[in-house]
């Protein structure tokens, strides 16, 4: 019995022993982690504070920590679920009309009364030597406008105030997740900059400064490229762009019609007012060239008395010399 009770006093004394070595080994070992983790902040607040070789600060803040830093830890996906939408809209429509100048005058009306402004812009129609000739003579104008996005849809759904529109298309881009990526680039570069001017003030050799100097003129150049970028986004997220076409017709192009019959009256009917339009444009023709055949006619009968008489006398010539050669012979 006493055995046996010296037996478990002597292990109680001994798990106390292990334990308190185990405390003391714990309580070290966190000091000596502490230690190491001050460590590298000490450092580099020296060589932040100091400065003492550029190089200490390309391996304490790269691209990495800056990008973290200035876009608040989140990537471009995040903010665009935070931020609206990046879409860029797009479109294009032909509009037929009778009265040209009416119809131009109504798109420009709507222009000024959504706020958009024109591109660019051309103007034809056929000359007076095509009209002469029997062309209708019909004008065109091709139109690329800029929209504000918030009256896209309504301008594209206006367009039938000034005339038929049988052809329209739109279309869009969604920039949202380049747009958010793109900033975030931007601001992680502001951010890079702002920390190499604080060093730029604090550096102590010329090594420093050219070597500073010289990543402030990539980050510079990165820093303009991105915001051109962002602006050229915006530009075409705030306006749309929209071409119109406006021919000048005769008749609008008819609609599609439903029933096989009608499909058939609309072709028979089509090939007469184009039959009728070709004997138009003929007489037009015949009529503008009337002068001209006149002038032709005149001119055919004066000088063929004088064509005559100059192929006669050829042919008399010819007769003569035959005939001085056979009685050569």
């Amino acid at each position: 019995m006493k055995k046996t009770l010296a037996l478990i006093l002597a292990l109680l004394m001994l798990l106390s022993l292990c334990a308190c070595g185990a405390g003391s080994k714990g309580s070290d070992t966190a000091a000596a982690t502490e230690s190491i983790q001050e460590a590298p902040a000490a450092a580099a607040e020296d060589s932040y504070g100091g400065l003492a070789s550029y190089s200490n600060f390309a391996a304490d803040y790269d691209y990495a920590e800056a990008e973290e830093n200035g876009a608040g830890g989140g990537t471009g996906a995040e903010a665009g679920e935070i931020n609206p939408d990046k879409i860029i809209y797009s479109g294009e429509a032909e509009v037929e009309t009778r009265d040209f100048d009416d119809s131009i005058a109504k798109l420009m009306e709507m222009l000024e009364q959504y706020g958009g402004w024109i591109e660019s812009s051309s103007l034809s129609g056929a000359n007076y030597y095509s009209i002469s000739r029997g062309n209708s003579g019909n004008r065109s104008a091709s139109y690329t406008l800029r929209i504000p996005s918030q009256h896209f849809e309504t301008v594209m759904n206006s367009l039938s105030e000034i005339g038929n529109v049988p052809y329209t298309y739109t279309y869009s881009e969604n920039v949202t997740t380049q747009y958010y990526d793109t900033q975030a680039r931007l601001t992680a570069y502001e951010t890079q900059e702002a920390r190499l001017l604080e060093m730029m003030e604090k550096a102590e050799t010329v090594s420093d400064v050219i070597t500073i100097e010289e990543k402030l003129t990539e980050l510079r150049y990165q820093i303009e490229s991105l915001q051109s970028t962002l602006n050229n986004w915006d530009r075409q997220v705030n306006y749309s762009s929209l071409y119109v076409t406006v021919d000048e017709v005769g008749e609008y192009t008819p609609q599609p019609q439903q029933g096989y019959l009608q499909e058939l009256w609309q072709a028979l009917t089509g090939a007469f007012k184009d039959l009728g339009r070709f004997f138009k444009n003929f007489l037009v023709f015949l009529v503008s060239a009337i002068p001209t055949i006149i002038v032709l006619a005149i001119l055919f009968f004066v000088f063929r008395p004088v064509y005559r008489k100059v192929k006669a006398r050829r042919k008399a010539k010819r007769e003569g010399k035959s005939e001085d050669t056979e009685s050569k012979k």
